[in-house]
């Protein structure tokens, strides 16, 4: 698998934080007095509280009051693939994120700083090479980018990064990012840990052209709490298990993204635009014959840039409660309101240099449809890919296009834990495997 990138997640994560205090979640006790980010509530007994393991008797409120926050996501999925595919399997495993933020104005260190980093482990087996699609069936599984598919990964760190706001309106980052909270949507993201795990609901597609985690510098501009935009360069090459430093020379990545929110019809929606252009690269031309040159024998043609572009929206269509003017937070792995929306993304790629010429995909979401029970979510999607017919397909090794659905129903037990019932079907473009059809429970814990 490659890796892949929706545009500077890092900078959005932190735009979602870097609100003002009217805007910030519910979740929060308080607005940190003279800090960036907003205060975890830790408090709470065992079915009540959004951290298994609580305040630690206050310790832990005294060092988020002192600038520092961590906590751990222990996520397990047990899948099988119950027919079609390339074998019918199921398989366990799991996976571990370790966030920590230090707030340094928080901390009286430096103001408008803020230090991020993200650790993780991996464990056990998926059923990603036995479904057969071209994208995996379990996001979560896939990464950290490794050489052999379900390899175990003891503790890399994904992401340790600084950022420096020059203004309220305008930041600085620079160092290591981890991209799977780009393209953030209220009904499909959640890194693959609370709603949909399918590849194809938490990106886009066509961009197969970039890394999941790698070195970049950039801007983040916020012109009103409900406007973001950013832009960096990075290298192109992925480093999930390495500090980077070793992986410069294969390239580089510019990206820009628009994130906006708005209300429509008094209920909350939003948009995202993009793209990436990469260079100083080798694709190899897929659509063009093999040349024979003298002394050399037969060779593919190359070339050293390539780019995607991509749109995704979600809006809400009913909601329970009347909904404030503030934005939304798109980074708490949920939808925010008690509701029903919609949500689609569409993306188009370089046809010379990558697999997949253009997607799309959409679908319904929502939390607490069912008296009694607020805080569960679900989502059911459709997704369809078209695969570079002209180049692959004459060849026998690819279909020109791969489609699937998703349906998921998150039960939360408390706060601090969900249990997550899990269906797909999936056709994939390989024309020697029948369409598969996954079914699958996945339990999160917030430590």
């Amino acid at each position: 698998m490659t890796p892949h990138l929706s545009i500077c997640a890092s900078a959005l994560v932190i735009a979602s934080f870097v609100v003002p205090s009217h805007a910030q979640s519910e979740d929060s006790q308080t607005s940190a007095p003279t800090g960036i980010l907003p205060l975890p509530d830790y408090s709470g007994d065992l079915w009540e509280r959004n951290f298994l393991l609580g305040d630690f008797g206050g310790s832990r409120d005294s060092l988020a009051v002192n600038g520092i926050q961590f906590h751990i996501d222990w996520t397990q999925y047990l899948q099988g693939v119950v027919d079609g595919g390339r074998d019918t399997t199921t398989r366990y495993g799991g996976a571990l994120d370790y966030n920590l933020t230090l707030d340094l104005q928080q901390m009286g260190v430096m103001p408008g700083a803020l230090i991020s980093m993200r650790a993780e482990s991996r464990y056990g087996n998926s059923v990603n090479g036995a479904a057969g699609p071209l994208l995996p069936v379990n996001i979560d599984a896939l990464f950290p980018l490794t050489d052999d598919l379900d390899e175990d990964v003891d503790l890399v760190v994904t992401a340790l990064n600084y950022t420096q706001f020059l203004s309220p309106q305008f930041a600085v980052f620079l160092g290591k990012i981890d991209t799977l909270d780009g393209d953030l949507n209220e009904f499909a993201s959640g890194r693959g840990v609370t709603q949909f795990q399918n590849y194809s609901f938490i990106f886009n597609p066509v961009s197969a052209i970039a890394p999941y985690s790698t070195l970049a510098a950039g801007v983040l501009w916020m012109p009103s709490p409900h406007v973001t935009v950013s832009t960096s360069i990075m290298n192109a090459a992925d480093s999930s298990t390495s500090s980077g430093f070793d992986d410069f020379g294969d390239g580089w990545n510019w990206s820009v993204e628009a994130q906006f929110q708005y209300q429509l019809g008094g209920l909350p929606g939003g948009q995202n635009v993009g793209g990436l252009y990469s260079t100083d690269r080798e694709f190899l031309q897929l659509n063009r014959r093999l040349v024979f040159e003298p002394g050399v024998g037969l060779s593919v043609p190359t070339k050293d840039e390539s780019w995607f572009v991509y749109w995704s929206g979600w809006q809400y269509l009913w909601t329970e409660e009347e909904a404030s003017d503030a934005p939304l937070s798109l980074i708490n792995r949920k939808p925010d309101l008690q509701g029903i929306g919609l949500f689609a993304r569409v993306g188009f790629a370089d046809q010379d240099t990558i697999t997949v010429e253009w997607s799309a995909s959409g679908g319904v979401g929502g939390r607490g449809i069912i008296p009694g029970r607020d805080d569960d979510i679900f989502g059911l999607g459709y997704f369809y890919t078209k695969v570079n017919a002209p180049r692959l397909t004459g060849a026998g090794i690819l279909d020109d296009y791969s489609q699937g659905f998703e349906a998921f129903y998150n039960i939360a037990i408390t706060p601090s834990a969900s249990l997550t019932l899990d269906a797909q079907v999936v056709e994939d473009p390989f024309p020697d495997t029948d369409t598969a059809t996954i079914l699958g429970v996945r339990l999160n814990i917030r430590f």
